[in-house]
């Protein structure tokens, strides 16, 4: 005997997604590429969980993430692929990784080939460095390591490092901003709240409105049709299935998100919700 068909579904709160929360109004949304920078990455030692982060964040603020890359710690790499990014001309390109004193951060030597802007040590970013190791040592040094990391390319802004060494750093490229986030977790989420969210919210986006329904009872190859009809009817709204467990399992489950893509597209949620609903109900009758 089959399991019944079971629905629920539920309009994520404010209070539970704050992200959720409509604030201002933007008729195109602003786009970002992100590029993760470093050999650990590409031979399966760590994982970009920053990426992932930062991913998340784009979206609740209201940006549309089109593209994330990972490359070795290769000046040749990072310029060709920083050259690639630009010639798409996102609002904003970020980088992560390769900011530290070791041979292998090259990160910004590798933007400055890109843009055809020397690198220069920056008496702001030198001061960030100093005022870090004067908090660790008692007569600070600035060896060239150090100092290192408060060479950045010609005209950049260095961004406050909260809780680590390194600078990020900002700089502007015709259209696009482009963004260096140092690749330590912590050290990276504290400059992206500090120094880029308060840039990202400058854009006045739509953030979008989220809503999730759990279907029990279904598989996703019979799930697909009723997507793809609801894809047609409502194309401002961007649906997408997550089966969890086995689909031979005694009751499969199916996660399934309905976000607007579009702002103005909110109300259009509920309706294409019950729609679904109804539909699945249909297929088991």
């Amino acid at each position: 005997m089959q399991a019944p068909l079971q629905q629920s579904f539920r309009f994520r709160t404010p209070e539970e997604n704050p992200e959720l929360t409509e604030t201002r109004k933007l008729s195109r949304k602003p786009t970002a590429e992100i590029i993760s920078i470093g050999n650990e990455l590409l031979i399966g030692h760590t994982l970009d969980t920053n990426s992932h982060w930062i991913a998340k964040h784009l979206t609740r603020l209201g940006w549309t993430l089109e593209r994330v890359t990972q490359l070795r710690d290769s000046l040749d790499s990072i310029k060709s692929c920083v050259r690639g990014s630009l010639k798409r001309h996102p609002s904003v390109l970020i980088t992560i990784g390769g900011l530290g004193p070791t041979h292998d951060d090259m990160t910004l030597a590798g933007i400055s080939r890109a843009i055809d802007k020397p690198m220069r040590l920056n008496k702001e970013a030198l001061q960030l460095v100093r005022d870090h190791y004067r908090r660790l040592e008692s007569k600070p040094k600035l060896t060239k390591y150090r100092t290192k990391m408060a060479t950045l390319p010609q005209g950049s802004v260095p961004l406050p490092n909260p809780v680590g060494t390194a600078p990020g750093a900002k700089m502007q490229q015709s259209s696009t901003t482009l963004f260096s986030l140092p690749g330590v977790p912590s050290e990276m989420k504290a400059i992206f709240r500090a120094s880029m969210i308060p840039y990202l919210e400058s854009f006045h986006t739509t953030r979008p409105k989220e809503v999730e329904i759990k279907i029990t009872g279904i598989i996703e190859s019979a799930l697909a049709p009723v997507l793809d009809q609801a894809r047609k009817t409502y194309p401002r709204l961007y649906f997408k299935s997550h089966p969890r467990g086995r689909e031979a399992g005694i009751r499969p489950l199916i996660l399934l998100h309905i976000y607007n893509v579009e702002p103005g597209a909110e109300k259009e949620i509920s309706e294409a919700s019950a729609r679904i609903m109804l539909q699945l109900a249909a297929i088991r009758a």
